[in-house]
């Protein structure tokens, strides 16, 4: 029986033509929560960069691709990127490298408007905020978005020691603590709630989203999702924008 669902955002709970959750999905989520079921968020976005509309209305937060992961109650989990590896990513970017988002718990911002953080922006409904780098060494830094195709991450990770890339898009990679992804926060909300992983599911369609995927016992990779991950996933939905949470729910006769 399923106890507790974990849901990307981009491109899983909210398309990229609307920049909305489809109103099948909320249904979905309104039947799940009536069944006791603990509904969760489990996204690369920090809080401040959700949608108004998905701020509330779920019993457990898992942020920054789980690296500030909380509830109601407070926060169960605080893993941010090592001082060390910070100020080498930080530097590589002042250096024109590569342009770079930092995601810190109270604020975010990117330090060039280039093409590829235009676009991403375009895609994913947000205004990145123009900030100054050094601001990172103000506040503990709990993911960086560095701008660049596949060759970029070998710029950073052949000079740090302690953060993993990952993707969803072909514009960017997030960058964690290497003991960090979906799936340590997908597993500390699990702890947190007392649920066993066999009795979770999880709803992705990006690279990132496969840590989680590996800590719960039925994955749904979304129509839209890269042929990877649907690959390795328990079960192939429709689209996002094509009713796919609701249609995976109703297939799997979880509502």
């Amino acid at each position: 029986m399923i106890k507790a669902a974990f849901f990307d955002i981009d491109g899983t709970l909210v398309g990229f033509k609307t920049h909305r959750v489809p109103e099948s999905a909320w249904r979905a989520i309104e039947l799940m929560r009536a069944k006791g079921i603990k509904v969760c968020i489990a996204s690369g976005r920090s809080l401040m960069e959700m949608h108004e509309e998905l701020k509330t209305g779920f019993d457990a937060y898992v942020t920054m691709n789980g690296q500030l992961c909380f509830d109601d109650e407070g926060v169960f989990r605080d893993a941010h990127i090592d001082d060390r590896d910070v100020r080498v990513i930080v530097e590589q970017a002042r250096e024109g490298l590569y342009d770079l988002y930092v995601m810190q718990g109270s604020r975010s911002f990117v330090n060039n408007l280039g093409d590829r953080v235009i676009e991403l922006g375009r895609q994913v409904g947000l205004d990145y905020p123009l900030g100054d780098l050094d601001w990172a060494y103000e506040l503990p830094v709990y993911q960086f978005n560095v701008f660049g195709g596949p060759d970029v991450e070998q710029v950073f990770l052949s000079k740090t020691e302690h953060v993993v890339a990952t993707r969803w898009n072909d514009l960017f990679c997030d960058v964690v603590p290497a003991k960090g992804g979906k799936d340590y926060g997908v597993r500390a909300a699990l702890e947190r709630f007392g649920i066993a992983p066999e009795e979770a599911i999880a709803f992705g369609d990006g690279e990132n989203d496969l840590g989680m995927f590996e800590v719960v016992g039925t994955s749904i990779a979304m129509g839209n999702a890269w042929d990877g991950v649907k690959e390795r996933a328990s079960f192939v939905t429709t689209d996002v924008d094509d009713d796919g949470i609701w249609n995976a729910c109703k297939e799997l006769g979880i509502i």
